[in-house]
């Protein structure tokens, strides 16, 4: 879902940063462990964000949502703290809605739009932490994004852990999770499946700033053919178009695309050629109803896999859940964070949540302090 993160998608380069090759790997070869680190590169200055003493972006190996070998790419940042004894505590971040264009991956960002769009991160490193930011696959490395696929995002936060301590073994191994819509979506996954996945990781707990939930209900009511122009709300049919893309990735022979009409399948080419702010001022003219042939919601088999693909697990969670919403949202409607919790509840989640007055974006910076002290307090 959107946040700063459609300002970074507007800002982003198409030029790749190129990774010096640590592994080369020939199809006979069996696949690296995850975490593996294949290529690596310094951080140029004027891309750290503040707070960041130095960066290292890494080519890593991971898994997609159906549990396949993959690769992607991310950032390893150090604060300008001195290293404390036992090694660097670890805030692994996830990002926002960036778009599904290779180009729109975050490590391509100046520093003006790391502050900007993703101030979580230089908070982390002003309090000391190290913090590793996947790109998620598809934005790095290859391959094709898996836009809230739940696993696919939890994996490849875990393993940009395991690929920062491949890389220092220095860093340590607690760790929280954090982040913003999209990735607060991703900070939730990793942190259910942090402790099977990988239990050599200590998992200690994880924040998530207006989290997108529900996304089967919120699909649904974007899909009704009679739904009017929404005025400067059209843009939300970006995300929507984004999981059908992801969709069509993981289950092939869904016939996800047959949902669409022939202007959903002109639109989600289109937008996914290009970032989320550029995708979103496309669509602002687009009435959501326009771009669905028929309901999703009609088809058990659709609603089943969607389901499994993206909804948040409702128990499981062995660390605790912090949860920061804000009260004008019109991304993240607070509704669907309250339906959250009380899910996260239900299912014997440690969870507290904290509302703002702000909107999706304002959360960030509204819920900064507690956020950080939240995490704080998960490491003592």
């Amino acid at each position: 879902m959107r946040s700063h993160s459609l300002v970074l998608g507007a800002a982003l380069t198409a030029s790749a940063l190129t990774l010096t090759t640590a592994v080369s790997a020939s199809p006979a070869t069996a696949a690296p462990a995850t975490g593996a680190v294949l290529g690596q590169s310094a951080v140029a200055a004027a891309n750290l964000p503040s707070g960041a003493a130095r960066g290292v972006k890494l080519l890593y190996t991971t898994r997609d949502q159906n549990g396949r070998a993959a690769q992607t790419t991310g950032v390893v940042y150090y604060p300008r703290a001195p290293k404390p004894a036992g090694g660097w505590k670890v805030v692994s971040w996830a990002h926002g809605t960036s778009g599904i264009a290779p180009q729109c991956a975050p490590s391509r960002a100046t520093r003006a739009v790391q502050d900007q769009s993703q101030p979580n991160i230089s908070a982390a490193l002003r309090r000391g932490y190290v913090v590793t930011a996947s790109d998620y696959i598809g934005l790095g490395g290859g391959g094709t994004t898996e836009y809230l696929g739940g696993r696919s995002a939890a994996y490849n936060v875990i393993d940009m852990v395991r690929a920062a301590r491949n890389l220092d073994p220095t860093i340590g191994k607690r760790w929280a999770s954090l982040g913003h819509s999209q990735g607060g979506h991703a900070a939730l996954w990793a942190a259910r499946m942090a402790p099977r996945y990988a239990p050599d990781l200590p998992m200690v707990g994880a924040v998530a700033l207006a989290p997108a939930s529900q996304i089967p209900a919120t699909m649904s009511l974007l899909q009704r053919p009679e739904l009017p122009s929404l005025g400067q709300l059209n843009m939300t049919s970006l995300f929507g178009l984004y999981v059908m893309a992801g969709m069509d990735r993981v289950y092939p022979n869904l016939g996800v695309k047959n949902y669409l009409t022939p202007a959903g399948r002109y639109w989600l080419a289109r937008v996914s050629k290009v970032c989320a702010q550029a995708g979103a001022a496309a669509l602002s003219n687009v009435a959501p109803g326009t771009l669905y042939a028929k309901a999703t919601g009609a088809s058990p088999r659709f609603m089943a896999a969607l389901r499994a693909y993206s909804d948040i697990p409702a128990s499981g969670f062995r660390s605790p859940v912090r949860l920061q919403q804000g009260l004008t949202d019109t991304i993240v409607f607070p509704v669907n964070t309250s339906e959250l919790q009380g899910q996260l509840r239900v299912g014997g989640v440690d969870v507290t949540t904290g509302w703002y007055p702000g909107g999706h974006m304002a959360v960030a910076r509204e819920s900064m302090e507690n956020t950080m002290a939240t995490v704080d307090g998960y490491f003592r």
